[in-house]
């Protein structure tokens, strides 16, 4: 119960923007598709932990692979727990990141008037904080579906989406602001957090 009110302030989170160009689902060149591909790895967990909640069902999970049926992660419910611990810290910083960006943090890939860093808040630490929190919930969600093969198709699903995604943030950021962003892509990971702030 508790990873699915997870879930659903997920759900709602991923709607609040400021603005409506932050909100618009508009992709522009840059984007590359890269919207399309986080939003359908986002249902690999989602669903993964629908059938995992099911599996023990006694019509539902009779039509699920008994592979996928006996694909419980040791340690339960603490590692369950530990997922909706994760989750909500992902929350957390998905939250830090788009009231830290507020108009900036858009949907689709897009450069903004004027666009400059951003080197407050979470983005002192790391590149891309919204991502890393959505991998953190969405990967929470899945580990507190107690499924291994959840779990892991998740994981390997997700951080192929997010990558992608970055590298094509990091080149459109790259183009457009030069040497500014190149130093500050030097100085900060991108999902691993760095305990230096970026030189001003």
């Amino acid at each position: 119960m508790a990873a699915l009110i997870v879930l659903l302030l997920y759900a709602v989170q991923s709607e609040v923007r400021f603005g409506k160009r932050a909100r618009t689902m508009r992709a522009g060149l840059a984007d590359r598709w890269s919207t399309a591909a986080v939003s359908i790895s986002a249902a690999i967990p989602v669903l993964g932990f629908a059938l995992a909640m099911k599996a023990s069902s006694p019509t539902v999970g009779t039509l699920l692979p008994r592979w996928f049926r006996n694909a419980a992660l040791p340690g339960l419910p603490m590692i369950a727990w530990l997922g909706v611990l994760l989750g909500t810290f992902g929350l957390a910083l998905r939250l830090w990141a788009v009231l830290t960006l507020r108009e900036r943090y858009t949907r689709t890939l897009l450069i903004q008037r004027e666009h400059s860093i951003e080197r407050g808040g979470p983005y002192r630490w790391v590149r891309h904080p919204g991502y890393l929190g959505s991998l953190l919930v969405l990967n929470g969600i899945a580990l507190a579906s107690g499924n291994w093969a959840t779990l892991l198709a998740s994981f390997v699903v997700t951080l192929a989406a997010y990558s992608y995604r970055i590298a094509v943030e990091d080149e459109m950021l790259l183009a457009a602001l030069g040497k500014s962003y190149a130093k500050y892509r030097r100085e900060i990971g991108a999902l691993l957090p760095s305990l230096r702030s970026p030189s001003l």
